[in-house]
């Protein structure tokens, strides 16, 4: 079975239980609120799973007849219900939890008769229903549409700087994913934004298309306009590498984009010398260790040392504790892309893979910053994970 249909196979299957969950609350508030007409308000369950479900199962009926499957297969109105689908229930099982953890304590404390509070819980039910399909979708809608900016700032320990160190602007993105969600108009709002900061560097963190060669050619002029004073730097990910790194590489390379595979780069930055280690680690291959020992172990008496790879493994995380790196970059996990909070906690599928979702750490003196990044992988839309650029301010100690 395809890589994307066993996701969405998972998912459905998350959805399925909890849709089941909420059908027997759902049937169970009716029958108190409104015991004639339970049967024409439960209907509306129906017809949601029909819309929720039709994409996957369209799906796992595809494969089966033609033992193929793209997750853009079927009408794109089926595909964004689906996911939306997942969202809405997945939102309102910290819903469903606290009523059937408040109702009975409700009966057992309260001198009103029991029927009376059930029907006062199974309003409230309700009314949540109605009030949790219209928020998720707004912020479906607008965490899909809108790109972040976040600002850190780094200070270089005195004991590290060769030379005096004039303040650098270092914007990191990644995980563009050029295809029919990520077209050339959101392309541009995203080198826009990223123009807007005045960055001395850019670093690209791979993922510059989604599957095919289709958008090789968008995603790379969409980097090829991002103004900067040192260039844009890249490494491929996982899937630029599922397709054709060679080619991808030879587009980038052509459109003015330094593509680094396990390669170290240096230039000066007013008297000061930078080292950019872009590294390789993927799924699909991992630099070896003794080679990254000497990638990071290799020096030009530089003030600023910067690693960027596509996965922030923890691998890379340990070498760079250790080789005494400043900057680490990593991308890959989207920031999740769909964050259901599952009461104060954004449960994610991405944190089986790493501790490190999005967001940046300093780990002693090195800071890691792992992007949230741009485009989509499995599902066309993001919740609770908007789109980002981050921009590092780096600096010596005042």
């Amino acid at each position: 079975m395809p890589w994307p249909l066993r996701m969405v196979s998972y998912a459905a299957t998350i959805l399925l239980v909890l849709f089941l969950y909420f059908g027997f609350r759902y049937y169970r508030s009716l029958k108190l609120v409104q015991p004639q007409s339970t049967r024409f308000y439960f209907s509306f369950y129906f017809i949601a799973a029909i819309l929720f479900f039709t994409y996957p199962v369209g799906g796992l009926i595809q494969y089966w007849i033609t033992n193929s499957f793209e997750r853009n297969d079927g009408p794109v109105l089926f595909i964004y219900l689906f996911w939306y689908g997942l969202i809405f229930a997945g939102t309102m099982l910290n819903w469903l939890l606290l009523h059937d953890l408040l109702l009975p304590i409700a009966k057992r404390f309260s001198r009103k008769p029991q029927l009376e509070i059930g029907r006062h819980f199974a309003r409230f039910f309700l009314s949540l229903i109605i009030i949790t399909l219209a928020y998720t979708a707004g912020k479906l809608i607008w965490d899909t549409h809108r790109i972040t900016s976040v600002s850190i700032d780094y200070v270089i320990p005195e004991t590290d700087l060769m030379t005096t160190f004039s303040p650098l602007t270092i914007v990191h993105v990644a995980d563009l994913h050029a295809d029919q969600y990520t077209n050339d108009a959101k392309m541009d709002r995203y080198v826009k934004k990223i123009n807007e900061t005045n960055p001395d560097l850019v670093l690209f963190g791979g993922d510059l298309i989604t599957s095919g060669s289709e958008y090789v050619d968008n995603g790379a002029d969409a980097l090829a306009k991002i103004e900067s004073t040192y260039g844009t730097f890249a490494v491929l990910g996982d899937h630029d590498y599922w397709n054709d790194p060679d080619f991808i590489t030879e587009v980038l390379e052509t459109k003015g984009v330094t593509v680094l595979d396990n390669e170290n780069f240096w230039f000066d930055h007013h008297g000061s010398k930078i080292k950019i280690s872009g590294i390789t680690e993927i799924y699909s291959t991992r630099i070896t260790n003794d080679s990254l020992n000497i990638l990071l172990e290799e020096s030009d008496q530089e003030s600023l040392k910067i690693l960027f790879s596509h996965q922030a493994s923890d691998r890379l995380i340990d070498q760079s504790l250790k080789k005494d790196m400043h900057l680490l970059f990593g991308a890959h996990t989207h920031g999740g892309q769909i964050r259901i909070p599952f009461f104060f906690y954004p449960a994610t599928a991405v944190r089986e893979e790493t501790q490190y979702v999005n967001g940046h750490w300093m780990l002693e003196n090195l800071l890691l910053n792992v992007n949230s990044g741009l485009g989509f992988t499995l599902s066309p839309v993001r919740y609770n994970a908007p789109a980002q650029v981050t921009v590092v301010k780096v600096r010596r100690e005042t």
